[in-house]
C-alpha cells in the first residue's frame, strides 16, 4: 500500500497543487487512496472535456450546502476562458424543463453517435448534452426516457463516462458536506481568479454573498438558540443572589456571558463538524461511499414498522452478488477490484430512486431496499433493469471488463419482525440464483427456506459426525489397463449417519467446505489412507502400491500444508513416492499465485500430483506447463458415453494425446462396461477405475479384490 505522502505527491503532480478537497482524508491513507482513485477514474481520466466537466460541476454545486464547491468551480470556469458574466448567467439560470430537454435531445439525435469523441464536441452540442446531464441529475425519476435516449445515442462506453461523472459529482457533494471545515481560501483556483472574477462581474459577489449568508443563517440558528438559553439561565442565577452583590455580579456576569457565548459557539461548531464526520463514517462504506450495513438495517427496520401499521405498504429487498469478482480481483489486483466496486456502485445509483436505499453490505455483496412498490412484479422488473444495465462493459485503466450479478429478491410482509431475517432470505434467494449459472434472479419462497433449514441441520450433524467418529474411508482400486493389475487405490470419504445410513460425499462435502470443517476432515482422510496403504504394503509385500487422496481448495490456503503432509508420512512410515495428491483445475486456478511454490516443494518430497475431473473446470492448459503434474484424471462424464458418443470419444482421444505429448499419464474415471475398457485401451490410456473393476469398498474387503486383479492375465 502507498503512503499518504506518495498519494499527495501524485495529486499535486496532476493538479499543480494539493486541492483542499482532499485535506480531510490526509490522516487516513486508505480513505485518501480511495478518494483519489475515484477522482482519477471519474474525473481526471474521463474523456469528457474539462470545460464540460467544470460547467456541470459549477451548476450542480448550487445543490451543495458548502460554498467552497460553487466558488472554486466558478473560478475554474473563468480560468478556462469563460467570461465572468457567462459564469453568473450559467450558475444562476433555472433548471431545464422537460420541454427544453426534448429540444436538446432532438438536436443531439442529429449530432452525435457512439463513435463521437466526447472531448471535442462543438459548443452547441456540448451545451445540449450539459443540460440533459443536469436534468438527469436533478430529476432521476422523471428522466428515465432521457437516460434511455442518451444510452442509445452515445453508445455504452460514452454513456458510462457521462453517468460515472454525474455520480462522482453527487459523491463529492456528500464528501464536502461531511467536512464543512474545508475552505476555498487555500484553493489555488480561488486564490488566483476570485478577486478578478467578482471585479469583472459584481453580480457574482452579490450571488456568492447571498448564497453564503443563507447557509450561514441556517447553521447559526441552532447555535444562537443555545446561546440565548444559556444567557437566560445565567441571568436567572444572578437574580437569585443577595441584593448587596446584585450589581457587581450582574456586571461580571455580563462580561463572562459574552466570553462564554463566543466559546460556546466555537465549541458547538467543532462538535457539529465532528458529529457529522462520525455519523458519515459510521453509516457509510469507505470504498464506494454508499450506505453501509448498519444504515441499511436501520432503514429496513423503519420500513418493517410501516408495513405493520399500514398493510398496504409493500417493501422489497434485493441482494446482489457480483459474479466472478474474485477472479477479477486475483487477476487484476485489489486496486482494480476496488475500482470495479466503485464503478459498479455508480452504475447501480443510476437505477435507484432517491427514496430507496442502496448499500454495500460486504466484499462484493450489495443490497437495495425498494420502498412503496406495488408488488412483486415491480421488484422483478427492477431486477431485470439492473441486469440490463450490467450488460454494458466496465473499463478499468482502459481494459474492458464484463461483470454480471446474481440477485435474490425477498418481499416484506406483516410476518417479518426482524430486518436481518428479510436480508437473510434475500441472500438465500441470491444463492439459488447463482446456482442457476450467474446473471440470474430468484424470488425467495417457502421451499427455499425448507431447503436451507435442511442444510443447517446437515451442517449441525456433520459437526457431530467428526466428534462421534462417524466418518469412514472407502477405497476404489486403480488398475493398469495394459496389465489389468491393481497399482493403487483412491481414498473416498463416506459418512455413516446414525439415522440415514451411508451418506455419499456429494451431499455433505459442499457444506463441509462452506463451514471450513473440510480442512480437518481432509487431514484425517489423508492420515487414515496413508496408514492403511502402509499396512497393505507390508501385508501383500508390495511396496509399489500407491494411494490417491483428494485435496480441497481450502487446504491450499493453509500455510503449513506441506509440513503437515511431511509429518503424516513420517508418522505412518509411508514413502512419499507412494502418495498421490489429487487436486481440481478450479483449486489450481483460484490459488495459482500461492500454489505454485507449494506444489513444487511437494514434488521435491517425492509426492505425485494428479489433476482430478479434468475437463470440467477452467481447463486452462497453461497450468500444465507451470505445475508439476504427473497424471490427468478424465472425468466420468466423458467416459460413460465413450462407446456410444463419437464426440466424447474424440474429446478423450484429444486429452490422451495432449497428455502423452507433455509426458503426462492419464487415468480414466467411471469405467463401467467392457466396451468402454476396450476403447480406452485402444487409445493407450494407461490407468482406469470404476464399477467395472470394483465399487469403493471398506479396507477389510480389499484383500479379495487385490488378489483377483493382481492375478488377471
Amino acid at each position: 500500500m502507498r503512503t499518504s505522502e506518495q498519494i499527495k505527491a501524485e495529486i499535486q503532480e496532476k493538479f499543480g497543487f494539493f486541492p483542499p478537497f482532499f485535506e480531510p482524508a490526509e490522516q487516513n491513507t486508505q480513505v485518501l487512496e480511495n478518494l483519489w482513485q475515484q477522482t482519477l477514474f471519474a474525473y481526471v481520466n474521463n474523456p469528457l472535456s474539462l470545460l464540460f466537466k467544470e460547467k456541470l460541476s459549477a451548476y450542480l454545486s448550487r445543490y451543495c450546502v458548502i460554498p467552497y464547491c460553487m466558488i472554486c468551480h466558478s473560478c475554474s470556469l473563468h480560468s478556462l476562458g469563460v467570461e465572468a458574466s457567462k459564469v453568473l448567467e450559467m450558475i444562476g439560470s433555472p433548471p431545464p424543463t422537460e420541454t427544453e430537454i426534448e429540444i436538446h435531445l432532438y438536436l443531439l439525435r442529429d449530432s452525435i453517435n457512439e463513435s463521437t469523441l466526447l472531448s471535442s464536441l462543438n459548443p452547441v452540442v456540448e451545451e445540449s448534452l450539459l443540460y440533459c446531464s443536469i436534468y438527469m441529475f436533478l430529476e432521476p425519476e422523471q428522466s428515465q426516457y432521457c437516460h434511455s435516449e442518451l444510452r442509445h445515442l452515445l453508445g455504452s462506453i460514452n454513456y458510462q463516462y457521462l453517468v460515472t461523472f454525474a455520480g462522482y459529482v453527487k459523491m463529492c457533494h456528500v464528501w464536502i458536506e461531511a467536512h464543512p471545515e474545508v475552505s476555498y481560501q487555500t484553493d489555488k483556483r480561488a486564490i488566483e481568479h476570485l478577486d478578478k472574477l467578482v471585479q469583472l462581474e459584481p453580480g457574482l459577489r452579490n450571488f456568492f454573498s447571498t448564497y453564503i449568508n443563507k447557509v450561514r443563517r441556517e447553521g447559526e440558528i441552532q447555535a444562537e438558540q443555545v446561546v440565548q438559553k444559556a444567557k437566560h439561565q445565567r441571568i436567572q442565577e444572578a437574580l437569585r443572589q443577595s441584593n448587596g452583590e446584585l450589581e457587581k455580579r450582574a456586571n461580571q456576569g455580563t462580561t463572562d456571558l459574552s466570553d462564554f457565548s463566543i466559546l460556546l459557539k466555537q465549541e458547538i461548531d467543532k462538535r457539529q463538524q465532528a458529529e457529522a464526520q462520525l455519523i458519515h463514517v459510521a453509516f457509510h462504506d469507505l470504498v464506494t461511499g454508499l450506505a453501509n450495513r448498519a444504515l441499511f438495517i436501520q432503514r429496513l427496520e423503519q420500513g418493517i414498522e410501516r408495513v405493520k401499521k399500514q398493510p398496504s405498504v409493500v417493501l422489497a429487498v434485493l441482494y446482489l452478488d457480483l459474479d466472478w469478482f474474485q477472479v477479477i480481483n486475483n487477476s487484476l489486483g485489489y486496486r482494480s477490484g476496488d475500482q470495479l466496486l466503485i464503478a459498479f456502485a455508480r452504475r447501480l445509483e443510476i437505477c435507484v430512486k432517491s427514496k430507496d436505499t442502496l448499500t454495500r453490505l460486504e466484499a462484493d455483496e450489495f443490497a437495495i431496499l425498494l420502498e412503496d412498490i406495488e408488488g412483486m412484479s415491480d421488484a422483478i422488473n427492477f431486477a431485470q433493469l439492473l441486469q440490463q444495465e450490467l450488460e454494458m462493459p466496465f473499463y478499468l485503466d482502459c481494459q474492458e471488463v464484463l461483470m454480471s450479478a446474481s440477485i435474490g429478491i425477498a418481499l416484506a410482509t406483516r410476518g417479518y419482525e426482524q430486518a436481518e431475517m428479510l436480508v437473510g432470505n434475500a441472500k438465500i434467494a441470491m444463492h439459488h440464483a447463482k446456482a442457476l449459472g450467474k446473471a440470474n434472479y430468484k424470488v425467495f419462497d417457502t421451499p427455499m427456506f425448507i431447503e436451507t433449514s435442511k442444510l443447517l441441520q446437515l451442517e449441525s450433524d456433520l459437526g457431530r459426525a467428526v466428534e462421534n467418529q462417524e466418518l469412514r474411508v472407502h477405497y476404489q482400486p486403480i488398475v493398469s489397463l495394459s496389465t489389468n493389475k491393481v497399482i493403487g487405490f483412491e481414498a473416498l470419504i463416506r459418512w455413516q449417519h446414525p439415522r440415514r445410513g451411508l451418506v455419499f460425499p456429494g451431499e455433505f462435502i459442499s457444506v463441509a467446505e462452506k463451514t471450513g470443517i473440510i480442512v480437518p476432515i481432509s487431514s484425517w482422510v489423508l492420515r487414515e489412507a496413508c496408514y492403511q496403504l502402509y499396512v497393505w504394503q507390508q501385508k501383500f509385500l508390495n511396496d509399489q502400491l500407491t494411494i490417491s487422496v483428494n485435496l480441497c481448495g481450502k487446504q491450499f490456503l493453509q500455510s503449513n500444508l506441506n509440513q503437515e503432509i511431511r509429518e503424516i508420512l513420517k508418522q505412518t512410515n509411508l514413502d512419499a513416492r507412494s502418495l498421490k495428491l489429487e487436486i481440481t483445475e478450479t483449486a489450481i486456478i483460484e490459488n495459482s499465485q500461492s500454489t505454485i511454490e507449494r506444489l513444487w516443494q511437494l514434488q521435491e518430497m517425492g509426492v505425485q500430483l494428479h489433476i482430478d475431473d479434468f475437463g470440467t473446470g477452467y481447463s486452462s492448459l497453461s497450468y500444465l506447463h507451470h505445475f508439476p503434474i504427473s497424471v490427468l484424471k478424465i472425468d466420468r462424464s466423458f467416459i460413460n458415453q465413450i462407446d456410444t458418443s463419437s464426440k466424447n470419444a474424440e474429446i478423450v482421444s484429444a486429452i490422451v494425446t495432449l497428455a502423452h505429448n507433455l509426458g503426462i499419464e492419464v487415468t480414466a474415471e467411471g469405467i463401467e462396461t467392457l466396451e468402454q475398457l476396450e476403447q480406452l485401451q485402444k487409445l493407450q490410456c494407461k490407468y482406469g477405475q470404476g464399477y467395472f473393476f470394483s465399487k469403493p469398498v471398506q479396507a477389510d474387503d480389499v484383500k479379495g479384490n487385490l488378489t483377483y486383479y493382481t492375478n488377471v492375465s
